[in-house]
């Protein structure tokens, strides 16, 4: 799953837990200002809980298999490459599609009502903008603007109208609009964003009702008004419209006997709330992590493209200048057990991205986003060679004279185009495993020496008897590579290759 998706299914959670909160013990009460702070915090937490990337204590250890295995620079797939569509890209399109579509609804609507305010009469009055409507449609307020029939202008019932509508622009309710339709846009396919809407346009005809009864209107013909005024026509999204879908919850509301003061406090239920999200989406790590004087420490993490915030599979994860690393997983996540006096820095490498280096200290939970980069610049070459010279002594391994990283990487002549092309030449399926449909990525090991032959070639993790043979034959036949180079000279340096067998 892409950080996008993950995001946008955690506010999404988040919206559902806070509003069946407020569905429990805030739609009936008459706290009609609180309901309307509560409603518009749990939207603006939802879209922030699920930014905060917490790490919290686990007594459970990931319990991925440890490998050592070498520094790595290719990743070859052979037989049977298949560019399938991922399921995260599907489900990226159609949610970038249904955005686009509601957003372009909005624009419709704010485009409609543009074009009513163009073609109606309109009267100014005490700051606010009547526009006398050709259509009977029941009135509503739109930011500055008061929209009503035409033929009801002068209507006695007029007057309590227009103060219905004032009190939703003098209590700024088109700010609660705006926000629930910009968190529409992106939970457009979540059912609970739309119950939200319903529930912020009922307070606020809430609020409007009692507003104008304050100012001295008598409830019992302001309540016949509203049956009056229960007639067809649209419902506007970016609008407060005299709203007659809700009128007998509004009569309701008006004759209710207001709730208490004291029970205003059941808001403090989100305070608990909020923790328990936070620590539900929070990163768990193993206890044996934090422990202090450990022999050993356990990094986990997750490396994503950094364009596209997709998950990388089968980088290599090497733990700075030894032989000690993993591969990510189909997810893209790693678990790596380090000696604790080595844990030192990260080295994380894959074809056509920018080998990235990031140090340890005392961080256990390691995200990196890795930059799409066939080919580094001069000042990245610079950079590696300093780097590369100051820790000359460190990069080798502590049993040989064979480098384990490198100023410049061993290479095959031609590039990852011609490897490629030689191995799928080259490799023949073994027919036993193909009866048996077996498949799997064999993961070779050898030294590409500083004359550029290839040697000590072994089977780093293999998958079949018969598979392995394979992979070390066309190894084995390897001809001569490009050596690797540190601080200006030609080195032996170890390679690890995953070759990939694969069914059609």
């Amino acid at each position: 799953m892409n950080s996008l998706m993950e995001y946008i299914i955690k506010s999404g959670i988040s919206l559902a837990v806070f509003y069946f909160l407020y569905w429990l013990i805030f739609r009936n009460a008459t706290h009609f200002n609180l309901n309307r702070i509560v409603l518009l915090s749990s939207l603006i937490l939802s879209l922030v809980i699920p930014l905060f990337n917490l790490s919290i204590p686990s007594t459970m250890e990931a319990s991925m298999p440890m490998l050592n295995i070498t520094f790595n620079e290719t990743t070859i797939p052979t037989q049977g490459i298949k560019h399938s569509l991922d399921i995260w890209q599907v489900i990226t399109l159609i949610y970038f599609t249904g955005m686009v579509i509601v957003f372009a609804r909005l624009i419709y609507q704010a485009i409609y009502l543009y074009a009513i305010s163009k073609l109606s009469k309109t009267i100014r009055q005490d700051g606010l903008t009547l526009v006398l409507m050709n259509s009977e449609i029941s009135p509503f307020s739109y930011f500055n603007k008061i929209y009503i029939p035409a033929s009801k202008a002068d209507d006695y019932s007029i007057q309590s109208i227009i103060e219905h509508e004032k009190s939703h622009k003098k209590q700024r309710h088109f700010v609660d609009l705006f926000i629930i339709e910009v968190v529409t846009i992106f939970q457009w396919f979540n059912p609970v964003v739309w119950l939200y809407e319903r529930s912020i346009k009922e307070v606020h005809e809430y609020l409007a009702d009692e507003a104008v009864l304050n100012n001295g209107y008598n409830k019992g013909k302001y309540q016949a008004i509203l049956v009056n005024e229960a007639i067809g026509g649209p419902v506007f999204i970016l609008t407060n419209q005299f709203n007659q879908s809700i009128i007998k919850k509004r009569i309701i509301m008006m004759k209710k006997m207001k709730t208490p003061r004291l029970a205003g406090l059941k808001s403090l239920l989100f305070v608990p709330m909020v923790a328990f999200l936070l620590m539900a989406f929070a990163n768990s790590k193993s206890v044996s992590q934090v422990a202090t004087g450990a022999d050993e420490v356990v990094i986990t993490g997750k490396v994503t493209n950094h364009i596209t915030g997709k998950s990388i599979s089968d980088v290599l994860v090497v733990l700075g200048t030894t032989n000690i690393g993993t591969v990510t997983d189909a997810n893209g996540r790693y678990t790596l057990k380090v000696p604790a006096d080595k844990a030192s820095f990260l080295v994380f490498s894959y074809v056509g991205f920018k080998t990235e280096q990031v140090a340890i200290g005392n961080i256990r939970v390691i995200d990196i986003q890795l930059g799409e980069n066939s080919v580094t610049t001069d000042s990245e070459n610079e950079n590696i060679r300093k780097s590369a010279i100051a820790n000359k002594d460190n990069a080798k391994d502590t049993n040989s004279d064979v480098f384990i990283s490198t100023e410049i990487n061993p290479s095959y002549p031609g590039g990852y185009d011609a490897l490629k092309k030689y191995l799928m030449s080259t490799i023949q399926y073994p027919e036993d495993a193909k009866k048996k449909g077996i498949e799997g990525k064999v993961y070779m090991q050898f030294t590409v020496s500083k004359n550029g032959k290839v040697k000590d070639v072994i089977v780093k993790r293999g998958v079949d008897a018969a598979l392995d043979k394979e992979a070390l034959r066309v190894v084995n036949s390897f001809g001569k590579w490009e050596p690797g180079i540190q601080g200006g000279k030609p080195v032996d340096a170890q390679i690890t290759l995953p070759i990939e067998f694969k069914l059609q």
